[in-house]
């Protein structure tokens, strides 16, 4: 009985970290307020992960390092939207929504509307930290 518990526990552990998806559970803990100071410090190509809601979405974006899924957020405990820049030429689309809240890791580019976070997806190059975004307790990288 007791084999059984501690199975049926480690089960649900292995859920809640994200085996169920295939990918573990990113470890890093969201700091909107470091992307806020990299917004007003006019930072660029900072690792970051920001918990944020999906406010807008649009079309998908070709460019030469392939196709983009695009959409804004606006960050949970500070007042700034974001841009995500999902390729999805190497990682898989996310299919939120408006309304949805996310955590996404990347890399962040400054600009004057709030900036945007980029290499949200494994790097098979090895040049950026593995990004990730998380929609609905999924993890797509």
């Amino acid at each position: 009985m007791l084999a059984r518990l501690l199975a049926w526990g480690a089960s649900l552990l292995l859920v809640g970290c994200g085996a169920a998806t295939g990918t573990a559970a990113p470890s890093m803990a969201a700091d909107d307020a470091a992307i806020a100071a990299d917004f007003q410090n006019q930072r660029s190509q900072v690792e970051v992960t920001a918990d944020g809601i999906v406010v807008g979405t649009f079309p998908d974006r070709s460019s030469s390092t392939g196709r983009h899924e695009q959409f804004i957020i606006r960050l949970t405990s500070q007042n700034l939207t974001v841009e995500v820049e999902h390729n999805i030429s190497i990682g898989k689309r996310v299919p939120v929504k408006e309304g949805d809240r996310v955590v996404v890791h990347g890399e962040y580019i400054w600009n004057g509307q709030g900036g945007l976070i980029h290499f949200t997806h494994h790097d098979p190059q090895g040049t950026h930290q593995n990004g990730y975004i998380i929609d609905n307790g999924t993890t797509y990288d």
